[in-house]
């Protein structure tokens, strides 16, 4: 016995709705997973855009309460410098914002003509499967269509078939509702994209040509500076003598710690007092004695374990500026046939600002230098953090510090009115690059 060419109809119809189905879910899913990355993309874009714009403002800010003297040529100099890189490195985040956007925009509007396409098809095929179920008298008169068959058992049939047909019409016709509310979610989000990308484009443009400013300004700056080449290079020497006794100064404290917690590895540890008072430790207080487990070599390996594992992670000294000299050997911004050496990083920073451990620790060393005013040494076990040209400080040597605790605030040149930081960190005896300690 053939099947009824309306049953054949329905599956026909079902089968390409069906497949329809599937190819519309596959659409959708692939829409999301690639506009979920693009969204991770974008997010992760625009946090370093205003990361950019937060140093860049800071920056800026520094910048403007330098005085424009003779004295503050090379401060305003190695300012205006930072400033640029960090304006480079803006411009080519909004660059990568933008063609990211119009990444976004070409998969939308693939999406969307796949969608208008699929729609359209579906809203003809709905539409002859009405007309044809109305020619069959299926849906004009499902009674007369159920009385009309030849015995009980294909009226029986007929009416299951009317009952499955009327779900899978109303769930075509959801399918249809659903796919155009995606399309004009779309439509509207590839709308706002476009405005974004507009904002950005202008956003960059802006930043060019604030770009082109600051060069001239850094040109002009070099040629302030090269005509008094002579009158730099002896301050750059007086500097120079003054690094050098600051240098000395941290590498004895040091070597001295390091053959403290070598010779302290060697004794028995029978020898090790069993405990000792520990240090008063208040919110906010410094304690005043040394712990005798703080510098037992248990205690040491485990507080270096903990200092290591934090590279990368741990927080800056002061609360906000940047870094205007890095770590290492390097040429002289202004005089090329002179190299300096950095064993740290410097901070500039706003005037009086508080400097913060880093990491819990103990004073190795306070010490008072010309050129730098006071260094303050903290041991981390097998680590050593540094902190100088700070103001004033109540630290002593033994105290213990916790992590963020305030150490001093940092000193304020009275000529060039800026305020830099000299941060270093050791590992025993081997200088590390600070950089690459802290947070980006």
């Amino acid at each position: 016995m053939h099947p009824n060419p309306t049953v054949l109809k329905y599956r026909r119809t079902t089968a390409g709705w069906t497949r329809r189905l599937l190819v519309l879910v596959c659409l959708l899913l692939f829409s999301g997973i690639t506009t979920g990355l693009y969204a991770q993309s974008k997010k992760s874009l625009e946090d370093k855009r205003r990361k950019l714009i937060r140093e860049i403002s800071q920056t800026d800010k520094l910048l403007k309460k330098t005085t424009k003297t003779k004295e503050t040529t090379y401060d305003r100099f190695i300012a205006l410098q930072s400033q640029i890189e960090r304006r480079g490195k803006l411009i080519e985040t909004i660059g990568l914002e933008i063609d990211n956007t119009q990444a976004g925009i070409e998969q939308n509007s693939g999406v969307i003509e796949a969608l208008n396409r699929d729609l359209q098809a579906m809203r003809e095929e709905y539409g002859r499967l009405i007309r044809y179920a109305f020619r069959r008298k299926m849906m004009s008169n499902p009674l007369l269509f159920i009385l009309s068959a030849e015995n009980l058992n294909q009226a029986f049939r007929r009416w299951l078939f009317l009952i499955k047909y009327d779900r899978f019409r109303k769930e075509q016709a959801r399918l249809i509702e659903a796919t155009q509310t995606m399309l004009q979610r779309k439509i509207v989000y590839l709308e706002n994209t476009r405005q974004e990308k507009e904002q950005l484009l202008a956003s960059l443009q802006q930043q060019k040509a604030t770009l082109g400013n600051e060069l001239e300004q850094k040109d002009n700056l070099l040629k302030t500076l090269t005509k008094d080449e002579e009158s730099l290079k002896a301050d750059l020497i007086t500097k120079q003598k003054a690094h050098e006794a600051l240098n000395q100064t941290i590498e004895r404290i040091i070597q001295e710690e390091v053959r403290k917690q070598v010779e302290a590895a060697r004794k028995p540890r029978a020898s090790t007092p069993a405990s000792e008072p520990e240090a008063s430790t208040g919110t906010g207080s410094v304690a005043t004695t040394r712990t005798a487990p703080a510098s037992s070599p248990d205690a040491v390996a485990v507080l270096s374990s903990n200092f290591g594992k934090n590279q990368g992670k741990l927080p800056w000294p002061v609360e906000s500026g940047f870094i205007s000299r890095s770590f290492g050997r390097q040429k002289h911004p202004t005089i090329k046939s002179v190299e300096i050496t950095n064993n740290g990083i410097d901070i500039r920073t706003e005037e009086g600002s508080p400097v913060k451990a880093v990491f819990e620790g103990i004073v190795a060393g306070v010490q008072f230098i010309p050129g730098h005013d006071y260094t303050v040494i903290l041991q981390h076990g097998e680590y050593y953090t540094v902190y100088s040209n700070i103001e004033d400080t109540s630290l002593s040597k033994g105290d213990q510090v916790k992590a963020n605790q305030n150490i001093g605030r940092v000193s304020t040149n009275p000529i060039t009115g800026t305020s830099e930081l000299h941060f270093e960190l050791w590992e025993q005896k081997e200088r590390q690059n600070p950089a690459a300690w802290i947070r980006k």
